[in-house]
């Protein structure tokens, strides 16, 4: 399978940046083939703006929805956006890592949405979810959270899917990948916890069931 990781932390020395590692040696070792994005080491930028359209008049109305779109037909994109879409029609398979911070992905993932995901590349009035372009590719979530597992279900934080359904939902399956269940590395902040052992196994679990995991709804 064609696996391509998005990923973001800002820091080589994490638990995220452990995982990532472990989960792209675990792959190449199961014969996938794997390519990161590594958004922090790469300064991504994350901010629509005209230079992202090399067709559009410098200093005119600038609409990023309509804009994107068409610079996309014209094959204008800035290179960098080009190069991430070119990606995606590669893969197979995309996981979305980062730290939940504030109920959400880092201001450069959603950076790499807002600017990757344009008109008529990743969707099309009356071609979203299913009839997508993109549709058939398989997604998940991989991230950790610096609290335990049931603050997420019998304490005040809310049920982790639905934390993430803008994500899983608004975008993911919008954009037509069929969502896999998000894989999440609890009390990630703690010393004493086995965050990575627990996280891993179930990275492991994962690749070596990709086929026979149901999306979820």
């Amino acid at each position: 399978m064609k696996v391509l990781i998005i990923y973001a932390h800002p820091d080589k020395q994490s638990l995220n940046h452990s995982m990532l590692e472990f989960t792209t040696n675990y792959l190449k070792e199961k014969n996938h083939e794997v390519k990161v994005t590594d958004l922090y080491a790469e300064q991504w930028k994350a901010g629509i703006d005209e230079d992202d359209f090399l067709n559009h008049e410098k200093g005119s109305r600038l609409y990023a929805m309509r804009d994107s779109g068409s610079a996309y037909l014209a094959g204008m994109l800035s290179e960098d956006i080009k190069k991430e879409q070119a990606k995606l029609e590669w893969a197979e398979l995309i996981i979305f890592q980062f730290p939940m911070w504030w109920y959400s992905m880092p201001a450069l993932m959603k950076g790499w949405i807002d600017r990757v995901l344009t008109q008529n590349f990743a969707y099309v009035s009356g071609k979203e979810f299913e009839n997508a372009p993109l549709a058939g590719r398989k997604a998940f979530i991989l991230s950790t959270v610096g609290v335990p597992e049931e603050m997420f279900t019998k304490g005040k934080l809310g049920e982790i899917d639905e934390v993430f359904f803008p994500i899983q939902h608004g975008t993911f399956s919008y954009a037509g990948f069929k969502v896999l269940p998000a894989i999440i590395g609890y009390s990630a902040d703690s010393r004493r916890s086995n965050c990575f052992e627990k996280t891993t196994e179930a990275i492991k679990e994962r690749i070596d069931n990709i086929e026979n995991i149901k999306p979820i709804y």
